[in-house]
C-alpha cells in the first residue's frame, strides 16, 4: 500500500530556517516592529485511514482508487466465516446461561417438588425397613419354603434311588436315570436357596446395607429441601455471573464480526487502495480516504507573531497557482511548544528563531486548491490578542 509521503525533516528544517531568517530580519528592521507577516507552506489534504482491527483474507473489494464514496459505503469485505462461527457459539452459550439463571431464579415446578417428595418418602421407608429387620410373617414364609424344598428334595432322592435300581436290572433306559439325577440336583439347589433366604431374614439387614439406605435417605432429603426452598443466594450470584460472562463473550465476538467489513469513514475520494480478493491483510489501515473539500495549510511563525493570532482567526490565503487572488482560511491549531530552537534562548535575537506551527483550515474552492500546492498566509500583526 502506498501513502503520500510527508515532507522530509531536512526540507522542513530548511524551510523553517528561511522563515526564521525572514522573521529575524523583520524584527531587526530599523523602521520598527512589522505590521504584516507572510508565511508560506504547502497545502495538505485531510485524510482518514480505514481498516480492520482483526485483519483476515480479503473476500470482495467494492471500490477502486479515485472512486468517490459516501460515509458508510462498503469498501472491503473480509472472509468472516470463522468469526461467524464464534458468534454462533457465543450466542448459544449465552442462551444456555440465561436459561440456567431463569431456572434458578424461578424455582422448582410443582411436579418437580412432588417427584422429590416421593423419592424421599421411598428412601425413608427403605431405611426404616433396614433398621427394623424382617417381619415375622416373612420369616415364617421363608421357613415354610425351606420345608417345602426339603420335601421336594426327599422325593427327588427317592425317585433317583428307584431309577438307579431299575436301570441296574435293565428295566429302564439310561435317559430315565439321568432325568432322575437332574431332578434331584435341582431340588437340592432350591433347598439351598430357601435356606439362605431364611438365614438373611433371621439375621436382618447388614450394617453396610443400613449405611447405604441412610445415605440414600439423607441425599433425597437434601434434594427435597433444595427444590422446596430454591437455590441459595450464592448459586444465583454464580449463575448471574456466568450469564454476564457469556454476554460479554458474545459482544466481543460480534465486534470482531463487524471488523470483517471496512466502510468509508467519511465522504471523500479513495486516495490509496492496494488490495485484491484473496490477499491476507494484517490488522490496521488498508484504505485511505481523502476529503475532496477540506484542506489544511501548515505554516510556522515566530514567537512574536503569537501575540497577534489565535484559534478561530480568519486569514487571507494566496496560492502561487492563482496569483494575487485570495482565499479564506481559518486558524484551527497553534502549537504550544516551539520547534528548531537553540538550546538556550538568552538574547532577543535568539528568541526570534523560536518557531511555532500554525494549522489553517481551507476550503478546496471547488477544486481550485489542491493538496501539494504552495500557499501563503497573510497575518495581520497590528492588533495584539487581548
Amino acid at each position: 500500500m502506498t501513502y503520500p509521503l510527508a515532507p522530509s525533516r531536512r526540507n522542513r528544517a530548511a524551510a523553517l530556517l528561511l522563515v526564521g531568517i525572514l522573521a529575524a530580519a523583520l524584527v531587526a528592521c530599523p523602521s520598527g516592529p512589522p505590521t504584516h507577516l507572510e508565511v508560506a507552506g504547502q497545502i495538505e489534504g485531510v485524510y482518514v485511514d480505514a481498516g480492520s482491527k482483526v485483519g483476515g483474507r480479503v473476500l470482495r473489494v467494492h471500490a477502486d482508487e479515485g472512486d468517490a464514496v459516501r460515509e458508510g459505503d462498503l469498501i472491503i469485505e473480509l472472509d468472516g466465516r470463522e468469526i461467524e462461527a464464534q458468534v454462533s457459539a457465543a450466542r448459544a452459550k449465552l442462551a444456555q446461561a440465561e436459561a440456567n439463571l431463569a431456572k434458578i431464579e424461578t424455582g422448582a415446578r410443582a411436579e418437580e417438588i412432588s417427584q422429590a417428595e416421593a423419592a424421599h418418602a421411598a428412601a425413608e421407608e427403605q431405611y426404616r425397613m433396614a433398621l427394623a429387620g424382617s417381619r415375622s410373617q416373612e420369616i415364617e414364609a421363608a421357613r415354610a419354603a425351606v420345608r417345602g424344598a426339603q420335601a421336594a428334595l426327599d422325593n427327588a432322592e427317592a425317585d433317583f434311588r428307584r431309577a438307579d435300581r431299575l436301570f441296574a436290572e435293565g428295566a429302564i433306559a439310561a435317559q430315565m436315570l439321568d432325568a432322575a439325577r437332574t431332578a434331584r440336583e435341582l431340588a437340592q439347589a432350591e433347598l439351598t436357596a430357601a435356606r439362605e433366604q431364611l438365614d438373611a431374614l433371621v439375621e436382618g439387614a447388614r450394617s453396610e446395607e443400613i449405611a447405604v439406605a441412610k445415605a440414600n435417605r439423607d441425599q433425597t432429603a437434601a434434594l427435597l429441601e433444595e427444590v422446596v426452598n430454591g437455590a441459595r443466594v450464592e448459586d444465583v450470584d454464580v449463575a448471574r455471573a456466568l450469564r454476564d460472562e457469556a454476554a460479554a463473550a458474545l459482544a466481543l465476538a460480534e465486534a470482531s464480526a463487524d471488523e470483517m467489513r471496512i466502510y468509508a469513514p467519511m465522504d471523500g475520494v479513495i486516495e490509496s487502495l492496494d488490495v485484491l480478493p484473496g490477499d491476507i491483510v494484517k490488522p490496521g489501515p488498508v484504505v485511505r480516504v481523502a476529503s475532496p473539500d477540506e484542506l489544511e495549510l501548515r505554516v510556522y511563525v515566530s514567537a512574536h507573531a503569537l501575540g497577534f493570532i489565535q484559534v478561530g482567526d480568519v486569514v487571507p490565503i494566496t496560492a502561487d497557482s492563482h496569483g494575487a487572488e485570495t482565499f479564506e482560511g481559518r486558524i484551527i491549531y497553534i502549537a504550544s511548544t516551539g520547534e528548531y530552537t537553540p538550546r538556550n534562548l538568552q538574547t532577543q535575537e535568539e528568541r526570534v528563531q523560536q518557531m511555532f506551527a500554525v494549522k489553517i483550515a481551507l476550503d478546496a474552492a471547488e477544486g481550485r486548491l489542491r493538496a501539494g500546492m504552495t500557499a501563503t498566509a497573510h497575518l495581520d500583526l497590528t492588533e495584539p490578542v487581548q
